[in-house]
């Protein structure tokens, strides 16, 4: 039994390393990219596209989106057409209730 809670214990330890090593991570390339990078070249394009593309797995991505709706936290107004489509795209039937026509 101890064995076991030693080994999850490492389990969870490198989790938990991982998590902290890509959010200050995420930190300093925030960091460079607000203070280190001149205005013109925050502009580029190539660079800091609109919109990244990635793979993710089309199950895990419905239960994701379900939960976040069912617990309030799928916001509407941000990104709404990206959002229209991605719920079309999954077959998840939901109501914009939020919305408002332009």
């Amino acid at each position: 039994m101890n064995l076991f809670i030693g080994l999850l214990s490492n389990a969870i330890e490198k989790d938990n390393n991982r998590i902290s090593f890509l959010i200050q991570k995420a930190e300093i390339l925030a960091e460079i990219e607000l203070f280190y990078l001149l205005p013109h070249q925050r502009r580029w394009k190539e660079w800091f596209p609109e919109v990244i593309y990635y793979y993710a797995n089309v199950d895990k991505t419905r239960e994701k989106i379900k939960e976040m709706i069912n617990e309030g936290e799928w916001n509407t107004n941000e990104f709404s057409e990206l959002k229209q489509k991605l719920l079309k795209e999954l077959n998840i039937q939901y109501d914009f209730p939020n919305l408002v026509n332009k």
